[in-house]
């Protein structure tokens, strides 16, 4: 019988995952004014987190997602869970997705969903 090993490599699939959501089809003369990614500013940690404020970092896009309030006031109560969305062209499509969560932790929100679908408004908007 094999002896099992006291230290076992930390190998193989992680019960990991990211929710993506696609918008398509885009035209995409310029990728780099497709790409953004909205930080929290938070003061505290853990349980007395609060959310400051909300960054948008990119180009063209990032600029008007930045000036739209009500995206804003949509966000606030995802960003101190998500931490982070990022929003990044491909060949004809664009990506929004948040942070890698443990499979117990994944979930579809529709109110989320909503955020998604502002954010996709917009990016149809900048490509005409």
């Amino acid at each position: 019988m094999a002896k099992q090993d006291p230290n076992p490599l930390p190998y193989g699939a992680l019960p990991y995952f990211q929710i993506h959501y696609l918008i398509e089809p885009v035209e995409i003369s310029n990728p780099s004014s497709y790409m953004a990614k909205c930080r929290a500013k938070t003061q505290g940690h853990f349980g007395n987190k609060r959310l400051i404020d909300i960054q948008w970092i990119g180009g063209r896009l990032a600029q008007t997602l930045a000036s739209d309030k009500e995206l804003t006031e949509m966000l606030k109560p995802f960003m101190i869970e998500e931490g982070e969305i990022s929003i990044d062209p491909q060949k004809d499509r664009v990506r929004v997705y948040t942070k890698w969560k443990r499979e117990d932790k994944l979930g579809f929100d529709p109110q989320f969903f909503h955020v998604v679908e502002r954010i996709a408004k917009t990016i149809k908007k900048l490509e005409s």
